[in-house]
């Protein structure tokens, strides 16, 4: 398993970027990761857009969008469902709403971890989806997060 706190700290880092740069970066990621699994634990990876390599970038944006509506869904499922296995994820997320948007994050990439995602898509996922869709919705969770998922789907 990847250390989790070099994770939760690139996932910090890359909360300054806008929503559309992190979609865009866990798209290049992706394709990166699929040329070469040797990445998967690059927490700092920053693959550079080639055409002739990678296709049309309106391809990489949708790869981006289709993994963070995986990833996305798999979340609410854990945080807003009432498995008992996913008992311990629900209840840091949960619980790091009260501490801030950092915490947030950190706590959505160590259950994005223990999901098996990656960690260099741990690190871009879990700070947008925060941004995009928890963070938000902070006050009424769950139903909001619901609404979101339907909507982008």
């Amino acid at each position: 398993m990847p250390d989790t706190s070099a994770v939760v700290a690139a996932a910090d880092k890359l909360a300054k970027r806008d929503e559309a740069a992190l979609e865009l970066l866990i798209g290049l990621r992706a394709d990166a990761i699929e040329k070469d699994p040797s990445l998967a634990d690059d927490v700092n990876l920053e693959p550079h857009y080639e055409e002739s390599l990678m296709g049309t970038l309106d391809d990489i944006k949708s790869l981006g969008r289709r993994i963070v509506n995986r990833w996305n869904k798999e979340l609410h499922d854990i945080v807003c469902g009432n498995e008992k296995t996913d008992k311990t994820d629900r209840q840091a997320i949960l619980a790091s709403l009260n501490l801030g948007e950092a915490a947030v994050i950190a706590a959505v990439a160590t259950a994005l971890l223990s999901l098996g995602v990656v960690a260099a898509l741990a690190a871009v996922l879990a700070p947008l989806i925060v941004k995009r869709f928890i963070w938000p919705a902070k006050d009424e969770l769950c139903g909001a997060w619901g609404d979101a998922l339907h909507a982008s789907a």
